[in-house]
Parts: C-alpha cells; structure tokens; sequence
C-alpha cells in the first residue's frame, strides 16, 4: 500500500509537470539569436546582430544584443567611372562612411504562439540602448593609383572606383548616440531547440553631432529613421 501511494504520488507529480510544460508558451529558458538586416538607410546588406534573451516570465523574455550596421546618406547616388571598361562604381559626393555599432537591451514578448510542430510564432520586441558611430573618410583611388576623396578630386577627376573602407580607418572619429528598435518577430522552427525566420520593423537612431556624410549641395543629419528586414537563425535551451 506504501508503495502505491508513492507511485501514484510520482505520476501525480509528472503529471502536473507535464501539464505545466505543455501550458508554457516559453518551455525553454534561453535563445541565441544571429541575424543579418536590409534597412531603408543601407545597402544590399546593413549590417548583422547577435542576441541574448533569459526567459522572464510566462510570456516575457529579457533580452541583450550587438548589433553592427552600415548607415548611408539618402542622397548618395552610385555612379561607374567611365576611364576604364574594368572601372568600379562608387558614390558620387560621398566623404565619409558610418558605420554603428548598437548596445541592445529591452524585451521579447511572446503575442501569438505556434502550434506544436508547425505553424508560426509570432514575437514582438522592443530594445534600444547607446550607440557608437565610427566615421571614416571615404576614399577614392585615381588612375595613378593615389587615394583621393570626392571633393579633392574635383580637380583631377580620374576616378577609378572606391579605395576601399579600410583606407580611411586611420583617420577615424566617433559620435555618440542613443537608438530604439521595435519589431515583430516571425518565428517558423519546426524543432523547438531551433529558430529560424524573419523579423521587420522600425529603428531610430540619434547621434550627438551632424555626421557630414555628404557635404557638398545637401541636407546632413544627426537623426536617422528606418525601416528594416532582417533573416535570423538561431537555437534555444
């Protein structure tokens, strides 16, 4: 009799744990997430992000991250040089990259939750934090080889193509700033151990100085805006 009540005790106690594991939208405790983003003020590819969430509660999620992006200026215009057949394009009045990279901290909530196996789970998250702009000269190359910039070459226009980004890492300087990133996460795994799927959303993002990215015949800013569509992967435990 003893033994009986013991057992029914322990498939009592599995039960109910079983019970609550399947009622818990979040059955895990962490997520690594790795991402790469196309926002309205980039390239092809902006930049990439890494993070990290702790489950909070039920339904919540705490959540840190890097993010490293590629901003342009939405006047920069790309044009090919026409001095060589093999001649790269560059950015017509382009002087200087920026590139930020952004500390993340906010939360990821969980508003719709996915079907054992199948179906789509749907995140909203919210993060934001300081930012670090490293601005560097964008250097051009001439005919002969020398490295030039857009407004130095305006008296000797033999422009071949871009120097590259890391020609002007010498000459770097900083703005501080502060960002915020809200977005929708849209999670379609069929293993609950793996993430895979996209998030889009918005992100502002303000700096403590005008950043010249284009100097001559337009507006520069301190405030950038965007929208963003980022591809993510990751895993959870």
């Amino acid at each position: 009799m003893k033994r009986l009540l013991i057992f029914l005790f322990v498939l009592i106690l599995s039960f109910d744990q079983a019970v609550a594991q399947e009622n818990d939208p979040f059955d895990y405790g962490q997520e690594f997430l790795f991402g790469v983003s196309k926002s309205t003020n980039s390239g092809l590819i902006s930049g990439g992000f890494f993070r990290y969430s702790a489950k909070k509660n039920d339904r919540l999620f705490q959540t840190f991250g890097i993010e490293v992006a590629h901003i342009r200026h939405p006047q920069e215009r790309r044009v090919r040089s026409n001095l060589y057949f093999n001649s790269s394009s560059y950015y017509y009045g382009k002087e200087k990259y920026l590139l930020s990279t952004r500390l993340m901290y906010g939360y990821d909530a969980l508003l719709f939750r996915k079907a054992e196996q199948k179906g789509v789970q749907i995140n909203g998250v919210l993060t934001g934090g300081p930012s670090f702009g490293f601005i560097s000269t964008y250097y051009l190359r001439n005919e002969t080889g020398q490295l030039t910039t857009f407004s130095e070459s305006q008296n000797s226009p033999n422009i071949v193509g871009p120097a590259g980004y890391f020609a002007g890492v010498g000459d770097m300087e900083m703005a501080i700033g502060l960002h915020v990133r809200a977005s929708l996460l849209f999670e379609f795994g069929s293993f609950k151990s793996n993430v895979t799927g996209f998030e889009v959303g918005f992100l502002g993002e303000i700096f403590n100085k005008e950043i010249e990215l284009v100097p001559t015949g337009t507006k520069n800013y301190r405030f950038y805006p965007a929208a963003f569509l980022s591809i993510l992967f990751g895993s959870r435990k």
